[in-house]
């Protein structure tokens, strides 16, 4: 059985048979929520596998070892303090009934490993739904990745693709897709595909050192993660007890817990003698957990130690049904090009019934465009929209911050 998590736009995997499980790529927000399954499934957690040394994201894997007693496997070139199995090129992971085949699969790192077997392949960071990593740090090779994407362009087209992140919201493909689809599968040409891999300039994750050198050292498990219903008993409580929400402007103008101090991540650095001085106890809030424990981090790096993170994050927090504060919504970008282009094709089809049948033009423009719009994967319309004052304040924050994939475009936006 497979089981699939999302943390933001972070992947991780169960993989279960008979009463023996792994996790894959385990988020640090979801740590309660894999115990959970497991608890409720009767499995035994005997893997924890991380796919390489993540720079967007804290891994989990340190947590989970400290609370399971389970060991940690990483690829033999991952530096790691926290990795009690090391695996190669052509391993085999037995698990219960089921067995694995480990793929050596550098190009987004140096210490990329995928898992195929059970008709599926969980690709790390290296081959993406409609893209793949990036390989501009940690060592990654453009060269590689080439490579290694000749090696699972040769899988059975039936192969379910298990990515590691996705960015539109898609939770899987199969490799038969990705070959008709993804540009960077369809590529034959090495010089071409290497020349096009390192002409992109793209943002890299905020607080990427950070993030490496606490995936590293398994800093994760001197991070006190509290369930929003302990922090609101906290709350309660301890006077001395502070919501520190780490989240955007824009983000906590939409939903807020009362009474919290907002200061964004990316500017947190700047505030740490001001948070220092306060003597709170800090209970850090993002929106799933990942910023919240990238700001933990950085405040107990820089001597703050009072502090908890809020797992699960303020979506967490509205599933357990715990008080917020609703400010003016966003109307997303995607769904504000449906409304227009609706909006557009209803009119023109009343207008040409009503008036002229010459207004049969506006709803065959907008059609045309919306099939511009899927073939090339460029949204006029959206680009359009995101001119507007009301867009480029909202998606201002979310545009610098980077990912871990090397495609964009779209009516989406990273």
């Amino acid at each position: 059985m497979i089981k699939q998590f999302i943390a933001g736009s972070c992947y991780s995997y169960i993989l279960s048979s008979n009463t023996e499980s792994a996790i894959i790529d385990p988020h640090v927000s979801l740590v309660d929520t894999y115990k959970k399954y497991i608890t409720k499934n009767s499995l035994t957690l005997k893997y924890i596998i991380d796919t390489h040394t993540h720079a967007d994201h804290f891994s989990a894997a340190a947590v989970l070892k400290k609370d399971t007693g389970a060991p940690v496997l990483m690829h033999s070139k991952a530096i790691s303090s926290v990795a009690d199995k090391r695996l190669n090129d052509n391993d085999k992971l037995i698990l219960g009934s089921a067995s694995f085949d480990i793929l050596y699969t550098p190009g987004h790192t140096d210490d990329t490993i995928s898992i195929f077997g059970e008709g599926g392949l969980f690709s790390a960071d290296v081959l993406l739904i409609g893209s793949v990593g990036r390989t501009d740090f940690q060592n990654g090779s453009p060269e590689s990745m080439f490579d290694i994407l000749q090696r699972l362009k040769a899988l059975p087209s039936e192969t379910i693709l298990y990515p590691g992140h996705d960015y539109n919201n898609v939770a899987r493909s199969t490799i038969g897709k990705e070959k008709i689809e993804n540009p960077f599968l369809k590529e034959n040409n090495k010089e071409k595909f290497v020349g096009n891999m390192r002409s992109k300039v793209i943002p890299k994750p905020f607080n990427i050192e950070n993030i490496i050198r606490v995936n590293q050292q398994g800093g994760t498990s001197s991070i006190e993660m509290i369930s929003p219903s302990k922090a609101m008993e906290i709350l309660k409580n301890d006077p001395h007890a502070k919501i520190l929400d780490v989240r955007s402007n824009e983000e906590v103008g939409r939903l807020q817990v009362s009474n919290s101090l907002n200061i964004p991540i990316d500017i947190i650095s700047s505030k740490i003698q001001e948070l220092s001085e306060s003597r709170h106890n800090y209970l850090v809030l993002c929106h799933t957990g990942n910023r919240a424990a990238m700001a933990a981090d950085m405040l107990m790096q820089s001597g703050i130690h009072n502090v908890k993170v809020i797992q699960g994050g303020i979506s967490q927090w509205q599933k357990d049904k715990l008080p917020v504060i609703k400010g003016s919504s966003h109307v997303s970008l995607e769904r504000q090009v449906r409304v227009i282009a609706g909006s557009l094709v209803v009119l023109g089809i009343m207008l040409a019934w009503l008036i002229h049948w010459a207004f049969m033009i506006i709803p065959l423009f907008v059609g045309s465009g919306l099939v511009f719009a899927g073939i090339t994967d460029n949204c006029m319309m959206g680009m359009l929209l995101m001119k507007l004052p009301y867009n480029k304040k909202m998606y201002q924050a979310k545009a610098k911050s980077g990912t871990c994939s090397v495609a964009g475009g779209g009516c989406s936006v990273k």
